[in-house]
């Protein structure tokens, strides 16, 4: 059962506030205009995608990034938080997903590190014991303060995390960042109910997670944020699950019933009728026996909430995760994908959603398009600047990229970055092409631009989309596999796929 803070220990008096806060990075917009007013003594959830933005503002947030614009306030006085140590001084303190602490030290030490009492430049051994053992027993831990870090199991190396988080500098906001990844539904519940405890001590606290069902028991507000913008908040009985998967998958009220569908079809194209890629009673370590084929001259879209197992699916594809068990086919042969390499040299290409990591954003569009096509754009192991110029002329053009093929990576909007890296995979003449999240980041003019791209690819190959976004899945896919609990939930054909087919199907 619920059980969060009280009436009278609930406020709406704005203690942190950010207006219209932006960053970009290279070109890529992660924030747009993002606003959050968080309330003094609440527990505030962020939802959203993959890519949607969440990471950069709580970056922004524990003074780890600086916005490009917009402004912070905290107790109604505009603040510049220019590190991490500036954030703490305001008591504002991060506790990242990963699990970090030092596995051969001691409790105590990991507890203090960074913030030790000491006099006179010597540490002062019994008051940093004293306030390990009351930072533990805040966050529930029974254990010896000598124990080894390291030989915690992972439910009590979170709750170590946090009570450190809690301690450092008598924090008065905690930023919480997937703080029950990884654990076992018991686990997770240690975790919830110390994240009550402490909220009813008075700690306000920022709470990102994709367990949904989890922010609506926790949480107090729940903002979404979307392609870099905060869309919505929602609060008290408006948090409710069915209301956070609409925030997530960015569906608007009046299209949760299905009776708006996308203005964006697709252009027409035949049905694919050769099996390029078939994965069959795939497991993993978040796939349970899926099955899926996608095929040449369609597009296949993957979704699911996050936690669903897209990820690790994609992964699978892409050859960057070789299954535990199953069987995959390529061209209906049986192969063993154990890196990426393994992939492209049979004909799988695969694009990042991270366009930061993809693109070589100081290299010409030249110089990008040609890097996976080395090989046949060389001889005798030297390259033909004339075939490799004349090959990205052929990919840009037929994906209308809006800059010369010598204009540098990072010059390029958003939508023209991601158009080229798809041409650098129809260079390196792959079969099958796998996007991950091809449109996040760029604007709805350069997304339509997209589609109309991909959708080109798709007449002669096979097409590999996993979205997030429902309007997308509509107007690019022939078929829509859905997720859920790492098993496919639901296989959408053409004329079954909508918006609300595919939220009743995630969730």
């Amino acid at each position: 059962m619920s059980v969060r803070v009280s009436e009278t220990q609930r406020t709406d008096v704005p203690w942190l506030e950010v207006s219209g806060i932006s960053k970009n990075y290279g070109g890529v917009h992660a924030l747009r205009e993002a606003n959050l007013t968080i309330g003094a003594g609440t527990v505030h959830g962020l939802v959203g995608p993959n890519g949607a933005g969440k990471s950069t503002l709580v970056k922004i947030l524990a003074g780890i990034e600086r916005p490009d614009t917009g402004v912070m306030r905290i107790d109604g006085t505009e603040t510049i938080l220019r590190s991490p140590s500036v954030a703490q001084q305001h008591r504002l303190v991060l506790m990242p997903q990963e699990i970090s602490l030092i596995p051969d030290s001691n409790l105590v030490d990991n507890i203090v590190l960074g913030s030790e009492p000491t006099r006179l430049g010597f540490r002062m051994r019994k008051q940093a014991r004293a306030r390990a053992s009351a930072a533990l027993e805040m966050v529930g831990l029974e254990l010896a303060l000598d124990t080894r870090a390291g030989d915690l199991a992972t439910v009590h190396k979170r709750l170590l995390m946090l009570a450190r988080a809690a301690a450092e500098r008598d924090a008065r906001l905690l930023i919480l960042d997937e703080p029950t990844a990884g654990l076992e539904a018991n686990e997770a519940d240690m975790v919830t109910g110390t994240v009550r405890r402490l909220a009813a001590a008075g700690v306000t606290v920022v709470y990102i997670s994709h367990h949904l069902t989890e922010v609506a028991e926790l949480c107090d507000r729940v903002t979404g944020v979307r392609e870099g913008r905060t869309v919505e908040t929602l609060v008290g009985s408006d948090v409710a699950k069915a209301e956070l998967v609409r925030l997530v998958l960015g569906v608007s009220k009046a299209n949760t019933d299905g009776s708006v569908e996308s203005m964006h079809a697709p252009t027409a194209y035949r049905s694919g009728d050769r099996e390029s890629i078939h994965l069959d009673d795939v497991c993993g370590t978040r796939l349970r026996n899926v099955t899926v084929t996608a095929r040449s001259g369609s597009v296949t879209g993957i979704t699911g909430l996050l936690g669903s197992g897209v990820v690790e699916l994609v992964s699978v594809l892409a050859g960057s995760t070789a299954p535990r068990s199953g069987v995959v086919r390529i061209d209906g042969r049986q192969v063993r994908l154990k890196t990426p390499a393994d992939a492209l040299a049979l004909g799988v290409g695969y694009l990042a959603g991270d366009r930061t990591a993809a693109a070589m954003t100081e290299m010409t569009v030249r110089e990008n398009v040609a890097l996976a096509a080395t090989a046949r754009l060389s001889r005798w192991g030297i390259i033909s600047k004339r075939r490799e110029k004349a090959e990205c002329d052929s990919v840009t053009d037929r994906l209308k990229v809006e800059a010369g093929s010598e204009a540098v990576m990072s010059s390029l909007s958003g939508g023209n970055q991601q158009r080229a890296l798809v041409g650098r995979l129809i260079a390196a003449d792959v079969d099958v092409l796998v996007l991950d999240e091809p449109t996040v980041g760029v604007d709805i003019h350069a997304r339509e631009a997209l589609w109309k791209a991909i959708t080109d690819v798709a007449v002669d190959k096979c097409v590999i989309v996993a979205s997030t976004d429902p309007d997308e899945l509509v107007a690019l896919c022939d078929r829509v596999v859905c997720l859920l609990h790492g098993e496919v939930a639901a296989i959408l054909e053409k004329n079954e796929i909508s918006v609300s087919a595919i939220t009743a199907a995630v969730t």
